[in-house]
Parts: structure tokens; C-alpha cells; sequence
């Protein structure tokens, strides 16, 4: 019995303290992702060519520089992100028909990187390098009406698009 009533009190003790400990939540904002259409783009192009506005910066020429070297030294890199796979197939007409649909892709949609590439037997397109799935949804909507058989697929990106 006593050791019933001790086991008990113990209980009844700790569910005690576990509230006296402070739960109060604290909320962390969320800074956002980096905007995707910045992709490829120079801050200090688009700072000089500002519609409407100027900007002036002050900073010495070893700032751009550097930014120069930086930029060269990671074109290579690679990472993961999205795109569309707007057309694959190995038919007989398959070459033909991905020229044709990467040259309508490049007019429609000339901000963005279209791949046309040939894995055997199959002729390939993909359009853009997209940093999040989001981003790339917003572009294939569009390509359905004329692409049924678009989808979003993961693939290597390159590092810029972060």
C-alpha cells in the first residue's frame, strides 16, 4: 500500500512541475525564397537600368570585381531543382519533332533555358531551370494546353538559380 501511494505521489508530482515549465510559443518570421525570375541576373544591371529611378552605389572596383571572379569561378557548379519535361519520344518522327517543339518553346518562353537532348532511343525537351516545384508549376499550367504530356520532373539545375 505504502508503495502504491508513494508511486502516486511521484506522479502526481512531476505532471506538477511539467506545468509549471514555460510552453509559451515563440514565432520565428519567415524571410521568403529568393525571387526566381532574379535568376541569371546581374544586381548591378539591374540597379543601373532602373525604369523611371537611379541608383548610385558607392563602393570601390574591387567589390565588382570580386563579385566577377566569384560568379566565373562557380559556373560550373551544379545543383538539384526543376524542370518541365514538355515532350520525349522514340518514334521515327521523334527528331524532327523536338526541334520543331524546342524552337516554338524558345519564342514563347525566351527568359528561360530550353534542353533538347537525346538519351537512346528517346529525343527529349525540357524548359527552364527552376529553383522550387512552385515555380515551375506556375509555367506548366500553361504548357498543358498545348503539351498534355508535361510534367515537372527533379534535375540538375544550374547554380545560379539559387
Amino acid at each position: 500500500m505504502k508503495k502504491i501511494l508513494c508511486i502516486l505521489t511521484l506522479v502526481l508530482a512531476s505532471s506538477f512541475a511539467m506545468k509549471a515549465q514555460d510552453t509559451t510559443k515563440v514565432d520565428i518570421p519567415y524571410e521568403g525564397a529568393v525571387d526566381s525570375s532574379l535568376i541569371n541576373k546581374s544586381v548591378f544591371s539591374l540597379l543601373s537600368s532602373a525604369a523611371g529611378g537611379s541608383a548610385v552605389i558607392d563602393q570601390s572596383d574591387e567589390v565588382r570585381s570580386s563579385f566577377d571572379r566569384y560568379m566565373a569561378s562557380r559556373s560550373g557548379k551544379k545543383s538539384y531543382g526543376y524542370k518541365i519535361l514538355v515532350y520525349s519520344s522514340n518514334s521515327k518522327e521523334a527528331r524532327g519533332a523536338s526541334s520543331a517543339i524546342a524552337g516554338s518553346l524558345k519564342s514563347k518562353y525566351p527568359h528561360l533555358n530550353v534542353y533538347r537532348s537525346f538519351k537512346t532511343p528517346f529525343f527529349m525537351v525540357h524548359i527552364g531551370d527552376f529553383r522550387t516545384k512552385a515555380d515551375a508549376m506556375k509555367i506548366i499550367h500553361d504548357l498543358q494546353s498545348n503539351y498534355r504530356q508535361a510534367k515537372v520532373i527533379k534535375s540538375p539545375i544550374g547554380w545560379y538559380a539559387f
